[in-house]
């Protein structure tokens, strides 16, 4: 970017990277076996809408794939607006790796149709064998995973969170930088 493209206002948002999402598909045995944590079933996206007929236009031609997407693979999907006045995609599927690859055809979607930028993040929520929630967040701005343990009062289980790197950082990209570790609250999974 320029010292023009700063007065005039232009800034390119930087691409969401989308290829390393699929690495969770065969972590999650790892998940299953050496941390004892079972997917929900579930998975979504979030990303940052954006008032113009482009990205409308963009996201009811991403909605169409996920339609076709959904039937092929009997998976249910809603579209959910939360507090912050982010846009969340919430699939329900037994089968985990339809979930991955329909987060992967949704995020694509958006990139191929110039609105990467707005991507945010995937998540995947899984449940420990204690019933407590635990999940992995996709940053498509850095293109890694990072643990978030949920603990009550808006609190995380650090000594969690630290186990499952050391458990997955050889099958997952994980983000080294816990300072991007995110705590992703209230949200619709």
């Amino acid at each position: 970017m320029g010292l023009l493209d700063v007065f005039f206002g232009k800034t390119k948002l930087p691409e969401s990277k989308t290829e390393g999402i699929f690495a969770v598909s065969t972590a999650q045995v790892t998940m299953e076996a050496n941390l004892e944590i079972v997917s929900r079933k579930k998975a979504g996206i979030c990303f940052k809408p954006q008032a113009s007929s482009h990205f409308e236009r963009a996201r009811q031609e991403v909605e169409e794939l996920l339609d076709l997407s959904c039937k092929d693979t009997n998976t249910r999907y809603q579209v959910v607006k939360d507090d912050y006045g982010y846009v969340w995609i919430v699939l329900e599927d037994p089968d985990f790796e339809d979930l991955v690859s329909n987060i992967y055809l949704m995020s694509e979607g958006l990139v191929e149709r110039g609105f990467g930028g707005q991507l945010l993040c995937a998540l995947f929520p899984f449940k420990s064998k204690d019933m407590r929630f635990v999940y992995w967040v996709y940053s498509f701005k850095h293109g890694n995973f990072y643990p978030f343990a949920p603990k009550s009062g808006k609190k995380r289980d650090s000594a969690s969170e630290f186990r499952m790197r050391s458990v997955l950082e050889k099958e997952l990209p994980v983000e080294k930088d816990v300072k991007r570790w995110y705590p992703l609250w209230d949200t619709p999974l």
